[in-house]
């Protein structure tokens, strides 16, 4: 029983630790939200191709959040970060001075 558990971690590990690629894409670099009604969503991405993804649902004093922790890995037009996929419908562009980045359809807006 042991050496199976063993067997699948290890098989767990590998098949998550994908190289990240943020060197590609530095326009990723920073912090971006998109806020609808009690639903506030976050990308964080940092220097290194660390990233984080955040839902938070906020109903009355208290809030649920699902969070995704993993490398930037960006291929076509597919984000990953651990095991949530994210699809980006336009790439970061500045506009007046603020930086827009277009995923799954809703536009979010870096800090």
């Amino acid at each position: 029983m042991k050496k199976t558990l063993l067997i699948v971690l290890t098989a767990f590990l590998f098949l998550n630790c994908e190289k990240s690629n943020i060197a590609e894409h530095a326009d990723f670099i920073g912090v971006c939200t998109n806020v609808d009604a009690n639903l506030e969503r976050t990308l964080e991405v940092t220097v290194g191709g660390r990233s984080f993804y955040e839902e938070r649902k906020n109903s009355g004093n208290s809030y649920t959040a699902i969070s995704y922790n993993g490398p930037f890995v960006l291929n076509d037009s597919i984000l990953k970060i651990g095991f949530k996929k994210l699809i980006i419908n336009e790439a970061p562009t500045m506009s007046g001075g603020i930086w827009y980045l277009t995923m799954d359809n809703l536009e979010y807006k870096k800090k």
